[in-house]
């Protein structure tokens, strides 16, 4: 069909350019870029074709060489993150089974001492059957989390953040990190789970640096509003702020500041790549000094904008 297009276009006496793939003498595939045109003679009528090629069989290999790292590095970053999310989830599941063994056996005592009423064992088993459904949700956004996915949908950004904060919030509780929050009503098109790594990504470099920090409130800020069709997304703590020397690298493919145990340095990187290539977006950082009820913070500034839809 396109050989057949491309040659009903030249008869046709009109010009065709573009690309197509061709097997070289060494019977290996071959990119090449044309241009086929007409030359006609005094009557009107076509006497041959000119055509001029170029070989852009390199470019086209570096370019799926590129997009093979890239694929390589999400999932690295994913993975990486996994050690972080099952310390969440084993946080997350702790307290629901401890409060399953407590009612069970509560109620089994309660059954052979005689005290079991009706309305107690109702009352019991509801209280199981609810925080049954809490772990099995744990295990879908787990999971979801990790699905891959490349179709852009239409999201609103509180709830894709209102996910990344049911997967940390366990491990935030524990540590007495309190999230103020100032957020409107927006929606973007592009990649949900993308997004939602990157917030992840972000919160847990927060969640790092006030675990190190001396302030006793551990704060971080989520701002979330829309200026001149433009999705704005403002992620602020109070951990003092990221030295100069190093707050233009953080964004650089393998730099991390944590103990390699602890970090793989990819996080970051990716996070960037993912809003500006895949959603058409920026992401930057800042130390930023701020007022809090009366008290001055210093702290990591990180800013998305996205395109509204």
């Amino acid at each position: 069909l396109f050989y057949a297009e491309l040659k009903n276009t030249i008869h046709q006496g009109k010009k065709w350019s573009g690309e197509f793939v061709n097997i070289n003498k060494f019977d290996e595939l071959s990119y090449e870029k044309a241009s086929i045109t007409p030359v006609f003679d005094d009557d009107g009528n076509i006497i041959e074709f000119i055509a001029i090629k170029l070989d852009i069989t390199n470019e086209v290999l570096a370019k799926q060489h590129l997009k093979e790292k890239e694929e390589l590095l999400i999932q690295q970053s994913k993975m990486a993150s996994m050690g972080e999310m099952l310390g969440n989830i084993a946080h997350q599941w702790r307290q629901p089974l401890s409060a399953i063994t407590a009612l069970s056996s509560g109620s089994k005592l309660q059954k052979e001492l005689g005290l079991l009423s009706d309305q107690d064992f109702i009352n019991n088993m509801d209280s199981i059957g609810q925080t049954t459904q809490h772990l099995s949700q744990t295990i879908d956004d787990f999971r979801n989390f990790f699905k891959p996915t490349k179709n852009k949908v239409i999201f609103n950004i509180e709830k894709s953040y209102r996910k990344t904060l049911q997967l940390l919030k366990s491990e935030f509780t524990a540590k007495e990190i309190i999230i103020i929050e100032d957020i409107e009503d927006v929606e973007v098109h592009g990649l949900d789970t993308e997004f939602i790594q990157v917030m992840m990504n972000i919160l847990n470099n927060a969640h790092d640096a006030l675990i190190k920090s001396k302030h006793q409130k551990r704060l971080i800020f989520i701002t979330i509003y829309a200026k001149d069709n433009t999705a704005i997304v403002e992620i602020k703590d109070n951990a003092g702020g990221i030295p100069d020397n190093i707050i233009n690298k953080v964004f650089e493919p393998y730099f991390t500041t944590k103990h390699q145990a602890q970090g793989t340095g990819i996080g970051l990187y990716m996070s960037q790549e993912m809003i500006t290539k895949h959603m058409n977006g920026t992401l930057i950082v800042k130390n930023a000094h701020y007022a809090y009820e009366e008290d001055s913070y210093t702290g990591a500034q990180f800013t998305i904008t996205l395109p509204l839809t």
